[in-house]
């Protein structure tokens, strides 16, 4: 079985992911349909939801009809964002391999390599915001839960007052 060289936790994937869902959506969502659309815990989504509401990305609405809604415009929004909203800050110096602190060579015998890719990786999370994710992605309508929803087209822009930089 092979591993993975950048990890990236099941928590930042249900953020980037869900963050998905409610940029194509373009509306409310609540975490059921959303769980249920990505296949995965409700609790789970539910819990790295109310991380990306403390961080001012997303706002909760309770009650009928309530649920989770952008707080900013998909353009305001980088992957970096809601990387920061649930894991903290990345350490692009933290070691890519375990020989690194005991590595016997004076250069890096991988070349750079996993350094490079680690901040290029980094680099895409920063410049990659919700709306470009989906001018990247096929033509093809992107999915949402029940099959609502046209996309970012229907997304409104949130007015200047609630909208700060989000990375």
């Amino acid at each position: 079985m092979l591993g993975s060289v950048i990890a990236i936790s099941e928590a930042v994937s249900l953020g980037v992911h869900g963050m998905g869902l409610l940029a194509a959506s373009g509306r409310r969502l609540n975490a059921r349909d959303m769980a249920q659309t990505l296949g995965v815990s409700e609790a789970h989504l539910t819990k790295v939801f109310q991380r990306l509401a403390r961080a001012g990305l997303v706002r909760s609405v309770r009650g009928v009809g309530g649920g989770f809604e952008l707080k900013l415009a998909p353009s305001r929004i980088s992957l970096m964002a809601i990387y920061k909203a649930i894991d903290g800050i990345p350490d692009p110096s933290a070691a890519l391999c375990s020989c690194c602190a005991q590595c016997p060579f004076q250069d890096c015998i991988f070349d750079c390599v996993l350094e490079d890719s680690a901040r290029r990786f980094l680099d895409y999370l920063s410049g990659t915001t919700l709306d470009t994710v989906f001018l990247k992605l096929d033509k093809g309508e992107p999915p949402s839960p029940r099959g609502e929803g046209r996309g970012l087209a229907g997304q409104k822009e949130r007015s200047e007052g609630e909208a700060h930089d989000a990375v």
